[in-house]
């Protein structure tokens, strides 16, 4: 049995297990401390309507790994201050449940960039074949200077490609939905924005870094997430951009001491043989998500109970 419960702040439904009768359960929507009611105060069960059993904030202990909610992106995005630890701990949480599906989804991506860079390869050592250049492979020819172009764009797609798809259904997972694997292969609609808003990104930044490199840190931690926009929102690349902007109001400092830790779980990944890098990356991809609907007001599935004498 359970304790369901309306945040009084937001009026999300919360769900703790019995026997947290008196502590107090943190909303993952809007991060406020909620008493937990008794269960005396619960006899009298919520309708049908209300126990629904896509309800977004199911204990992990009982949380089905395959999914059983469907937390669509719909309503108003609000601008909410990005807790660190509680998002952290989120992510764990959901991690935990999901590590397996989780990593995998890394491995496609990283599986996509090796077979695409060997083709790439294959294809340059052709080249060279055909115009007899085997011998001097990298004599700076008009026609290899073209092909180098070629081969950056196309890895450029590729990467966008598999980080669209990857967004798409961390976001499902993060929503409890089952995740679709089938998205993999259907990026296309959204390839087209986010190669423009990847070019627009990159100009803005090398822009700011040329003037005195903080106008680029600035760019970074404030447009870090279009891409997320555009593939949750569905929206254009200027709106993409403006809601970034909206969003990194008074979260800029917390989204810095974020790419700090990522970059740490990164390092510590490669110094373990690179074996730890296979864990701490999928973390830290689903880290982005949960970050990116932590500040955008969005639900998640997020566990954490915490006590009177933690709060």
């Amino acid at each position: 049995m359970s304790i369901q419960f309306k945040c009084t702040e937001c009026d999300n439904i919360l769900e703790v297990p019995d026997g947290n009768e008196g502590q107090q359960a943190k909303c993952p929507a809007c991060s406020a401390l909620v008493n937990v009611p008794n269960t005396q105060a619960n006899e009298t069960r919520p309708s049908s309507e209300t126990l629904d059993p896509m309800n977004p904030y199911a204990s992990t202990s009982s949380l089905d790994p395959l999914g059983t909610s469907s937390l669509d992106p719909v309503g108003e995005l609000t601008v909410q201050t990005i807790d660190i630890g509680w998002t952290i701990k989120a992510t764990w949480e959901l991690f935990k449940v999901h590590f397996g599906m989780l990593i995998g989804i890394f491995m496609i991506m990283v599986a996509a960039g090796m077979v695409t860079s060997f083709g790439l390869l294959a294809l340059r050592f052709a080249l060279l074949a055909i115009t007899g250049n085997l011998n001097q492979p990298d004599a700076a020819t008009p026609i290899m200077i073209a092909f180098g172009i070629f081969e950056n764009v196309i890895s450029q797609l590729v990467n966008l490609w598999f980080t669209v798809a990857s967004i798409r259904i961390i976001l499902q997972i993060a929503r409890n939905q089952t995740p679709n694997f089938a998205l993999l292969m259907q990026s296309a609609p959204f390839m087209v924005r986010t190669f423009l808003a990847t070019l627009l990104f990159g100009f803005l930044a090398v822009i700011g870094f040329i003037l005195f490199i903080i106008p680029g840190i600035y760019v970074l931690l404030t447009y870090w997430n279009y891409t997320y926009f555009i593939v949750d929102r569905n929206c254009g690349v200027m709106e993409a951009f403006r809601l970034a902007n909206a969003h990194a109001s008074g979260n800029r400092l917390n989204v810095f001491v974020i790419g700090l830790i990522i970059s740490g779980l990164g390092i510590l990944g490669v110094m373990a043989l690179c074996l730890g890098w296979i864990a701490t990356s999928p973390f830290c991809l689903l880290l982005l998500v949960i970050t990116y609907l932590t500040m955008t007001g969005q639900p998640f599935v997020q566990p954490q109970v915490v006590t009177n004498e933690q709060a």
